[in-house]
């Protein structure tokens, strides 16, 4: 069972406006730091300028994923997940064991294509499956039986990229609440190195941490 933060979502104006201000704080600050790299890539001001909006468009949802998801459920080198709860904790009995339950339908893949050199996003392509997911599953033997039967929706996060790393302060969910994304560009992209990614708002603890 999942133990919920007791700081987790209050509902108060004030704590929704700071969370947004931390959002909008993180992309800017990544727009700032790859600008200058890929204008140094690119011959065109207005080429340069459409590839830093692409860009900022990439952290702006993945910033976004990151600050609403409880857990980051596995990452390793190509690929990371999320977990996003599809429903709002209210502080009520009634749905408590929802908001604890890990669904397939609160999943969120990335992952980085290798063949078709793009940074993808996975879900399920039912988005009312209610199967719920044990902490210690075997994730991506879970994407792979499921892309095998047809059930995941692919969406293309980010195109020309050379070579990606998903990188987290851990391995463990009970502790991890950073993730960032190495992204290499390719030439026709502007080259260079990004850096996308953030910190979990709050990270949500289950039963057997210490």
């Amino acid at each position: 069972m999942i133990r919920r933060a007791t700081s987790f979502r209050r509902g108060l104006t004030i704590v929704e406006l700071l969370a947004a201000l931390a959002v909008t704080s993180i992309v800017a600050a990544a727009v700032v730091t790859t600008a200058s790299a890929i204008r140094v890539g690119l011959d065109g001001q207005a080429e340069a300028s459409r590839e830093t909006a692409r860009v900022a468009r990439v952290q702006a949802r993945i910033a976004d994923h990151l600050f609403r998801a409880r857990m980051i459920l596995h990452h390793a080198g190509d690929e990371a997940l999320l977990w996003l709860p599809a429903e709002a904790f209210d502080g009520s009995a009634s749905n408590a064991n929802d908001f604890d339950r890990i669904d397939r339908n609160e999943l969120r893949w990335y992952v980085f294509d290798r063949t078709s050199r793009c940074l993808v996003m996975q879900r399920t392509a039912n988005r009312n499956d209610r199967t719920a997911c044990g902490l210690s599953t075997d994730w991506p033997a879970l994407r792979t039986t499921l892309a095998a039967a047809g059930a995941l929706e692919r969406s293309v996060v980010l195109e020309g990229v050379q070579d990606a790393e998903f990188v987290a302060d851990g391995f463990d969910p009970c502790s991890d609440r950073r993730l960032w994304l190495r992204v290499e560009l390719d030439a026709g992209s502007g080259g260079g190195e990004l850096l996308f990614g953030g910190v979990l708002s709050a990270l949500q603890r289950h039963g057997g941490c210490q």
